[in-house]
């Protein structure tokens, strides 16, 4: 009948997805369990951080600088309406190093590392290099994982402090030229108003967003499978998968800094 097999093809469907979150969260938590102990592979960490973040480094600052831009110019045409241009600083430099530097940073440079990090796995398993490191008894997830994860994890929040500055000189030349906000006065406002939670809230959550994107692109490139298609498919899945799991991952992480924020540091207990 027509609704059986409607019934058996939903369940079938989310068996699949079930399996699919389960091994993924199996494998997450291996990883992070093989990345927190010794041996650390210090030159394959080193050669891979180097490598992910001195080629994302560019198109990050880029990516930093317009969205400083964008956000003062934004910011200070809706504050013209009640002639408060000038706080445009204030506003900006909380919104850029909260949430606007470290998400962007992480979606443009998430997108470039899981594509890259799983297309390069990805052809290493269709060609079997992954199966003859495992018939010659050695782990690659040792060799070929953990420091690539241990590497984006650490790249990213040096990324995001370059990113910091970039956007907020951004937003500094965009409040001088179009907005007519002295550079002096504007530093001055943006020092008077933003505080070292802004900056450290937003500079701990790119620690989370390394990670994943390194989990990411490692897990769909290992598990590859069926030639140069098959690449090509696990790559498209790592850079939708990051995506998602970034956002995901901004809205928790800014859930509970508010509130770790509201009820510990505002308002201390006793």
């Amino acid at each position: 009948m027509p609704l059986i097999r409607a019934i058996e093809w939903y369940g079938r469907k989310q068996t699949r997805i079930l399996l699919e979150v389960g091994g993924f969260a199996s494998y997450v938590i291996q990883t992070i369990a093989q990345c927190l102990r010794p041996p650390w592979r210090l030159r394959l960490i080193i050669e891979q951080a180097f490598y992910l973040g001195n080629k994302a480094m560019p198109i990050a600052m880029l990516t930093a600088l317009f969205v400083g831009m964008v956000i003062v110019l934004q910011a200070g045409y809706q504050l013209a309406d009640i002639n408060a241009t000038q706080y445009a600083a204030a506003g900006a430099a909380k919104g850029l190093t909260q949430i606007m530097i470290p998400i962007f940073t992480a979606l443009v440079v998430g997108a470039r590392t899981a594509a890259s990090i799983a297309a390069e796995l990805g052809t290493m398993r269709v060609t079997e290099q992954i199966d003859a490191m495992e018939v010659l008894d050695v782990d690659p997830r040792a060799y070929l994982i953990v420091p690539r994860v241990i590497a984006a994890t650490i790249m990213l929040p040096v990324i995001t402090l370059y990113g910091d500055v970039v956007g907020l000189t951004g937003g500094m030349i965009m409040g001088h030229y179009n907005l007519g906000i002295p550079f002096r006065y504007y530093w001055a406002i943006t020092v008077r108003y933003l505080e070292f939670t802004d900056f450290i809230t937003g500079f701990l959550k790119t620690f989370f967003f390394g990670a994943a994107m390194g989990l990411c692109g490692c897990y769909f490139g290992f598990k590859a499978r069926g030639g140069a298609e098959g690449v090509g498919r696990a790559t498209t899945q790592a850079v939708v998968f990051t995506l998602t799991l970034l956002v995901l991952l901004e809205y928790l992480l800014s859930s509970w800094s508010i509130y770790i924020i509201d009820t510990f540091i505002k308002r201390p207990l006793g």
